[in-house]
């Protein structure tokens, strides 16, 4: 014999939720907001949340649920009200202080995934009811609660599930304690040493060039990646053998056994539903917003044919304007302490959606879904067969029998037509993809903006493959075909094409070490001849390979007022021809004996990480904000300048930094077109002709110089 309810009216109360990120939280919050006027809430929003901020009202109301209440009465007017009745406090669930005359607090269980490992799906569910148990444990007053639970609905269960506690001997705090240990111990696996050398040596040829720190950070983060994959796998395994389909199944059980045990002095009421769907009647038909863990139609009708569905099989959703009244229903028939209220609210008892019936509904969206079909029963949640289980919900309909006339609350699936529910669903869906603005598919990155003004930042930008398409060893070329004669080339390109080997080796190793290698070349160079080239045919082939977009963009920043800086590993006399675009050229700068090159570097060359060093050396000196600063980069190597700017740029990257681009997010920059071609400016270089260019590039900048200025 079902209990006998006496329901109250929750008119004068003061209600407690504590969430708005779920579905049925939402249309809880609708319910209470329009439909029961002398009733106070204070919703609990995470402080990261819009919600949580200065006017946490605003962003609340502004949600889709509450859309029809606004057009009905006008947006000022519904303002109004809510500030009359509606709080927002900032907080997490866990860490909600014990507001004062509390009479209702309404939790739902968070719809999280089950690919989490299996201790962050215990905090997700437990932490929060552990919490919410302790805030009046000390107080003689104690408020109801309301549990809406995941347990149940998920299809592993055998026979007749009646509306009771729970039949299991699992102990929470022991399971807990094992989750923690099962971290603790895969941490401690992943450390092996033979497991971290594997891991560094994964990272250093996936990461080659960006430095040893770039390197070592991957390196733990594949690490964490490692033992986050393992726990994964622990978790399901450890519920399979419980008897449950993930981990998040086998948490919303013993969460069950929190709430019941930590809430033994309170009024308790267990209300376990199947996932929340789009809206029956309220705020309209078709309404859908927040988390759910509800299965698409599309998805459901992927098991037909395959071991884990039939023609028979049950898609157990449930509106979630039947779960916001079923809640509310619940909430004002409180219990006697110690004596916990259990609920069902499910569609496959009083009005079941087979899959056939699915299948045959002509408005049911039939879009091929891109997942492959469960293995295995309970891995979707609410899809059953109902010859192998069957919710009671003898207690739910005789709550709804105590209710007074004219009812408030309707919470009987039996009314459900699908046909036009689905139609409906559907309807309401196609309507606001038509509502939302036309645009284009998003980009892989986001694009580039015009440099805004502001005399703290500062705009750093790579040379080679960046501003001029070149690199090292071509001004090297430059430089050799400019002041050699003729008929030595032959002789300096072999032992160049010679020496090849060892340089793509010391690439590989270190960007500095290859730096510090190359620039031996020069050893022997005579400083005053190297100056004389620059100024005739090396720079005239250095101003040749510019590219145009570049000059363009510094210029901008030079406009909107930014500091601009040059930084690169080439010589500090083969960039002069550029000095008019930058207030600051670092490069390197070699050692000199009685006015020749040693070909030994002072200090530590510009390149990988020590750009990122440097870069924090001199924001620091100028009073710069690094958060404000722009980095413009083609090459992995540079990610740790990159990554150390608040406007990260890759410019005609390479396919590392392409990937890494796409991945962070950052604009991606396509400047390849260039003054002349690499033969030409060889040809330049090799002629000697380029004196009239540079004076003439050197002009160019100085008035743009002093245009910008």
């Amino acid at each position: 014999m079902p209990r006998t309810y006496r329901v109250r009216d929750l008119a004068g109360t003061h209600v407690l939720l504590t969430g708005s990120a779920e579905r049925a939280e939402l249309a809880v919050l609708y319910r209470l907001v329009t439909a029961h006027p002398r009733t106070d809430v204070t919703v609990v929003s995470p402080p990261d949340e819009p919600a949580a901020r200065d006017d946490g009202l605003a962003p609340l109301l502004s949600r889709k649920v509450f859309g029809p209440w606004r057009d009905e009465v006008g947006a000022g007017p519904a303002m109004a009200e809510a500030r009359r009745r509606v709080s927002v406090l900032a907080a997490f669930p866990g860490d909600v202080p014990p507001p004062a005359g509390i009479d209702v607090v309404v939790h739902c269980a968070p719809s999280g995934g089950p690919d989490k490992p299996l201790d962050a799906v215990y905090d997700e569910q437990l932490a929060p009811l552990v919490a919410l148990c302790g805030l009046w444990a000390h107080q003689d007053r104690r408020p109801h609660l309301v549990y809406v639970s995941q347990a149940g609905f998920s299809g592993t269960e055998r026979g007749l599930v009646p509306e009771a506690r729970l039949e299991h001997d699992l102990d929470w705090r022991r399971e807990l304690a094992l989750a923690r240990s099962l971290r603790s111990g895969t941490e401690r696996l992943s450390r092996i040493p033979d497991r971290l050398r594997r891991t560094r040596r994964a990272a250093a040829r996936a990461h080659r060039g960006a430095g040893p720190l770039i390197v070592a950070g991957e390196a733990e983060a594949a690490r964490g990646a490692w033992v986050e994959r393992r726990l994964v796998e622990r978790g399901r395994a450890r519920a399979r053998a419980l008897g449950h389909p993930h981990a998040q199944a086998l948490a919303a059980v013993l969460a069950e056994r929190v709430a019941e045990e930590l809430g033994r002095s309170y009024p308790l009421t267990v209300l376990r539903t199947a996932p929340v769907g789009h809206a029956l009647h309220r705020p309209y038909p078709g309404w859908s917003e927040g988390r759910t863990r509800a299965v698409p139609p599309a998805v459901a009708l992927t098991l037909l044919g395959t071991a884990a569905g039939s023609a028979t099989t049950v898609l157990d959703t449930v509106p979630a304007d039947l779960v916001a009244d079923a809640v509310l229903a619940a909430a004002a028939a409180p219990p006697d302490p110690g004596s916990p209220h259990y609920f069902h609210l499910g569609t496959g008892t009083a009005r079941p959606l087979t899959l056939g019936e699915l299948r045959s509904v002509p408005h049911t969206p039939l879009v091929a879904a891109r997942r492959r079909p469960p293995r295995r029963r309970g891995e979707l949640p609410g899809v059953y067969d109902p010859a192998e289980v069957r919710y009671d919900d003898t207690e739910l309909m005789a709550l709804g029998q105590a209710l007074p006339r004219p009812r408030t609350y309707h919470f009987d699936p039996g009314v459900i037509d699908w046909r036009r529910h689905l139609a409906a669903r559907e309807a309401a869906d196609v309507a606001e993809r038509l509502r939302a603005p036309v645009t284009r598919a998003a980009a892989l990155t986001p694009a580039p903006r015009p440099p805004a003004a502001d005399e703290r930042a500062v705009a750093v930008f790579d040379l080679d493959g960046t501003i001029v398409a070149s690199d090292l060893v071509e001004s090297y070329v430059w430089t050799r075909l400019a002041g050699l004669p003729r008929r030595a080339w032959p002789a300096e390109f072999l032992d160049l094409l010679l020496d090849a080997p060892r340089y793509l080796l010391a690439e590989r190793a270190d960007r500095d070490r290859f730096v510090r290698t190359f620039l031996r070349r020069y050893a022997g160079t005579d400083e005053a001849a190297l100056r004389h080239l620059v100024r005739g045919a090396v720079g005239d082939a250095l101003l040749h390979r510019v590219k145009h977009e570049a000059v363009r963009r510094i210029r901008a920043h030079r406009a909107a007022g930014h500091r601009t800086v040059l930084v690169t590993g080439c010589l500090d006399l083969l960039v002069e021809p550029l000095r008019p675009l930058f207030d600051d050229i670092e490069a390197c700068r070699m050692r000199t004996r009685d006015g020749v090159l040693t070909g030994r570097v002072t200090g530590r060359p510009p390149v990988g990480e020590a750009r990122a060093d440097w870069l924090r050396r001199y924001t620091a000196e100028h009073g710069l904000d690094p958060a404000r600063a722009h980095a413009y980069a083609d090459s992995y190597s540079d990610r740790p300048l990159l990554d150390a700017v608040g406007h990260p740029h890759a410019v005609d990257p390479d396919a590392r930094l392409l990937r890494h681009a796409v991945r962070r997010r950052w604009p991606v920059l396509r400047w390849g077109a260039h003054t002349a071609t690499r033969w030409e400016a060889l040809a330049a270089a090799a002629g000697g002709r380029g004196g009239r260019g540079v004076r003439a590039a050197h002009h160019r900048f100085a008035g743009a110089e002093e245009e910008t200025a």
